[in-house]
């Protein structure tokens, strides 16, 4: 009916739903039911909406705020007749004056209340079609390298049951040479020995990184919203990852450990670009 909606609608990251939307002013009533549907269909980021409104027709019915065009001549007229140098007022000036066709004199009926829902939704599916897009790649990034931290966790684990071992062997000798095999109690020096041996151990770390990278693989590919439980996940994962590092009794650990933590971190930056 001579109407036209345009809306544009962008996202960029937010830990939560945070929605702006620009309206004219006569739609400014709207704005609480477009920002119901935009909730609806989102979860999280911060979305930047406007809207143009627009006449696709110039019709004699159509309606022209007369009041508003006096206004602007007897301001704009005022003005001219004080500075010579501008020249008198045109129709082309009020043609670019906004507001004057229609906007004021417009009545929300359910007609244009049925224009802007409908160029909304338009708007929602091509972001969201864009954001899936956008996370598919993303998920696939993500899995990538999940799956590098397992591989490390694997390593990790099976240096982990030589080290200990290895331990032992070494603290059981150290204090044999400087004591002799004289001068301290065996049972005491075992339970010593296994006591700085667990204090070392890094079985039960590396079990809970590998339920977690599990956890976050699941989740993953979940098709649920997941950015907040990732982010958790992370915590957990990164956690672990240090406890290993500062737990670490050799240098082959210590350097798995380093690519470790390095991955986590670059898992870490893109959850926060999950919704």
């Amino acid at each position: 009916d001579g109407c036209r909606a345009v809306f544009e609608l962008s996202s960029v990251n937010s830990r939560f739903l945070e929605v702006s939307i620009r309206l004219p002013r006569w739609l400014m009533g709207m704005e609480a039911p477009l920002r119901a549907v935009i909730d609806k269909r989102l979860s999280r980021g911060k979305i930047f909406g406007q809207l143009t409104w627009e006449r696709t027709d110039l019709a004699p019915t159509q309606a022209f705020n007369e009041q508003l065009a006096d206004l602007y001549v007897e301001k704009l007229g005022s003005v001219a007749a004080r500075h010579k140098s501008l020249g008198p007022l045109t129709q082309g000036d009020l043609l670019r004056v906004p507001d004057l066709w229609g906007s004021q004199s417009e009545n929300i009926d359910s007609t244009i209340e049925s224009i802007l829902n409908e160029a909304l939704n338009a708007a929602l599916e091509q972001l969201v079609e864009a954001r899936n897009r956008e996370g598919q790649a993303l998920a696939h990034d993500l899995a990538e390298r999940v799956r590098l931290v397992a591989d490390y966790v694997e390593k990790i684990k099976a240096l982990a049951d030589l080290v200990q071992a290895m331990m032992r062997d070494k603290l059981t000798a150290r204090v044999q040479e400087l004591f002799g095999q004289a001068g301290h109690d065996p049972q005491r020096l075992a339970q010593e020995v296994a006591y700085m041996a667990e204090r070392a151990d890094i079985t039960e770390e590396c079990v809970r990184l590998q339920v977690h990278t599990q956890h976050f693989s699941e989740t993953l590919s979940s098709g649920d919203a997941a950015g907040r439980r990732l982010n958790f996940l992370m915590q957990e994962m990164n956690r672990e990852a240090n406890t290993i590092g500062s737990k670490s009794a050799s240098s082959e650990i210590s350097t798995y450990a380093v690519q470790l933590k390095e991955e986590l971190e670059r898992i870490r930056e893109q959850v926060q670009n999950i919704e």
